[in-house]
């Protein structure tokens, strides 16, 4: 089963991390394609996009997946040369948290992770990414490694459902996006859903269509344990395990026969019971 095309409505997707190859920077196309889901959902279904790796006008321009008439941009890249810029960083994500409430249905989308780890440090990038996901209904964080050299370690652990985007080994079509989805998905009762799918999405639409890839099963080969070579046998025939199964040991004892002591007495014996200890000289 294929779950991409419909992944934020899981159940237990609370934040999704969407790992972006080098060779294949498809978020924003991956998302987009899940604007139509949420539209056709709910038409005042709220989707904000918090940019801190591109000012307004990119997003202008309609070469982008996301665009100013599909979600509600939010340009917190451009920054006045006159302004002390890690001040204005800081004071960015405390108006962030002040502006962004929970409501009963609204996604935030985070472009990118990786540029607000240089702008303001890894803890406080993480620091803020876990109390906005506390006041919004579903987070989206992209992360791009071409932005950072270092990878940051443990990074598929971060949030709920974690998705890496790799390149699609295969014949490829002119009209569509095509790229394969590497899905890890934890669910609030603690089992994981672990996958990769092929992703199509139409180059003009953006609409989804996804397939799980099913890896091949490996046959297993049975075995044999190694043959013990000896210069007598030492294994046995069917009719010497028979033979083994009927006779009888000695330290059992029958039910239906009960034991008994036989007890010749000798000269030297002493059998007096009046003075038992009369042989030991006291």
């Amino acid at each position: 089963m294929a779950y991409m095309k419909t992944l934020p409505l899981l159940d237990g997707v609370k934040v999704i991390l969407i790992d972006e190859d080098q060779d294949v920077t498809r978020a924003t196309a991956l998302i987009a394609g899940w604007v139509h889901m949420w539209k056709e959902k709910n038409s005042n279904y709220s989707i904000d996009l918090l940019s801190f790796v591109h000012p307004k006008a990119w997003y202008d321009n309609e070469s982008d997946p996301l665009t100013s008439t599909n979600i509600n941009l939010h340009d917190y890249f451009s920054v006045q040369s006159t302004e002390d810029a890690k001040r204005k960083d800081l004071e960015n994500l405390d108006n962030i948290l002040k502006t962004f409430k929970l409501k009963p249905q609204n996604t935030v989308i985070v472009n990118c992770l990786s540029s607000l780890f240089l702008y303001v440090g890894v803890r406080r990038a993480l620091q803020f990414v876990e109390k906005l996901s506390k006041q919004v209904s579903q987070l989206i964080c992209i992360y791009r490694e071409d932005f950072i050299q270092t990878k940051f370690p443990g990074i598929e652990t971060f949030g709920t459902t974690y998705v890496k985007l790799e390149e699609y080994i295969g014949n490829k079509l002119t009209n569509k996006l095509v790229y394969n989805a590497k899905l890890i998905h934890r669910k609030p009762g603690g089992s994981v859903i672990c996958q990769t799918e092929v992703i199509w999405q139409d180059i003009q639409s953006y609409q989804i269509s996804a397939e799980k890839i099913t890896v091949p099963s490996i046959c297993k080969t049975k075995i044999e344990p190694p043959k013990i070579e000896t210069t007598f046998r030492i294994e046995l025939n069917a009719q010497e395990k028979e033979q083994r199964d009927k006779t009888p040991l000695p330290y059992t004892v029958s039910a239906k026969n009960t034991s008994k002591i036989f007890y010749q007495p000798e000269d030297i014996d002493d059998i007096d019971e009046e003075d038992p200890d009369d042989d030991l000289c006291f």
